[in-house]
């Protein structure tokens, strides 16, 4: 049984881009991140902002902190400077807050260059299970 903001998060991509329900890798990680157990309060404004833009993109990466994730993504994927908007989770099974958010100053310096507009910009943080030690980082982007 899915939960309720799962559940409106797939009404909502039905009624505003329905063929991204085709698209398995974009739709999952969107049902992820407005899954129960995110460790910060998601909200649906944020998906039907970036639902409004014609490009959507999943980025994956991992790494032994969150910034490396980042800078992954970054060295990997240089037109995320370029994007109008992201929503992003985290996923660890230990962590310090701190870390998440000296990655999220990262990105942020990163993406200054075109902080304007910008909408959505939000992540959140998921508990692993398993106790490896690796960080990953998953990135929904609009352009």
């Amino acid at each position: 049984m899915f939960s309720d903001k799962i559940s409106q998060a797939q009404d909502l991509i039905a009624k505003l881009r329905p063929e991204l329900a085709e698209n398995r890798q974009v739709y999952e990680a969107i049902l992820q991140f407005y899954s129960d157990n995110a460790l910060t309060p998601t909200s649906l404004l944020d998906l039907k902002q970036l639902l409004k833009n014609k490009k959507i993109e999943v980025y994956k990466t991992s790494a032994k902190t969150f910034k490396e994730c980042v800078y992954n993504l970054l060295d990997e994927f240089p037109e995320l400077t370029s994007a109008k908007g992201m929503l992003r989770y985290y996923e660890a099974f230990d962590f310090d807050w701190r870390e998440c958010e000296d990655a999220e100053t990262a990105f942020g310096e990163a993406l200054i260059q075109d902080i304007y507009g910008w909408q959505p910009d939000f992540w959140t943080l998921f508990k692993k299970e398993s106790k490896e030690s690796v960080r990953k980082l998953t990135v929904v982007v609009a352009y």
